[in-house]
């Protein structure tokens, strides 16, 4: 991911400096967050320099220097799949990792997949993978997730109409799902995932 790839960048050309004094040729960031072309480290650095996170004068080799500290990751458990569309029977296999930035980590965070286009109108779509903490329980307007039945989970909006609560898709071909005693919530959906 993206994100995952131009902090790996940041952190290797931050200790290439502190350990050794200059920064590192575009060949050496290629070999160690293996990207392999010095044209995808490049576009990597441009996008860098643009956020303001790195300097490089101008025709000189070795002269990147980082401009802030770099934050650092925390991983999140990839924990299974979740239906945005019809619920998916919700079962906890851990599938993989994410990384989060540690000032928004908490250890109520975990992740879940994306199986389906209930949401896509509110920009979450079919593999694309969601942190959800459960420590915080969703409110009207949030994007939460939710266990119905006790072994069905799903993704959805948290809405109130006319003194009714729903479960609110994002996509007009599917219905809301009214709240009941069967439906419990799990956590908020706090951030979003996708792999380009």
């Amino acid at each position: 991911m993206k994100l995952n790839k131009q902090n790996e960048i940041l952190t290797f050309i931050q200790h290439k400096i502190e350990n050794e004094g200059y920064s590192p040729s575009i060949r050496e960031i290629a070999e160690k967050v293996n990207l392999k072309s010095t044209s995808s480290v490049q576009y990597h650095l441009d996008n860098l320099i643009k956020k303001g996170l790195l300097s490089k004068k101008p025709n000189q080799s070795r002269t990147l220097t980082s401009n802030k500290l770099i934050s650092t990751f925390k991983s999140v458990p990839i924990v299974g799949e979740i239906a945005a569309g019809a619920p998916l029977l919700a079962e906890e296999n851990k599938i993989g990792e994410i990384s989060v930035p540690q000032d928004k980590f908490s250890e109520n965070l975990f992740a879940l997949k994306i199986n389906g286009d209930s949401m896509i109108d509110a920009g979450i779509f079919h593999e694309d993978i969601v942190v959800i903490d459960k420590g915080v329980e969703p409110k009207n307007g949030d994007i939460g997730a939710f266990m119905i039945n006790e072994t069905e989970a799903t993704v959805k909006y948290l809405d109130t109409i006319g003194n009714k609560r729903y479960l609110v898709p994002a996509n007009k071909i599917y219905e809301n799902q009214e709240i009941t005693s069967n439906v419990q919530p799990i956590g908020k959906v706090v951030s979003l995932f996708r792999d380009i």
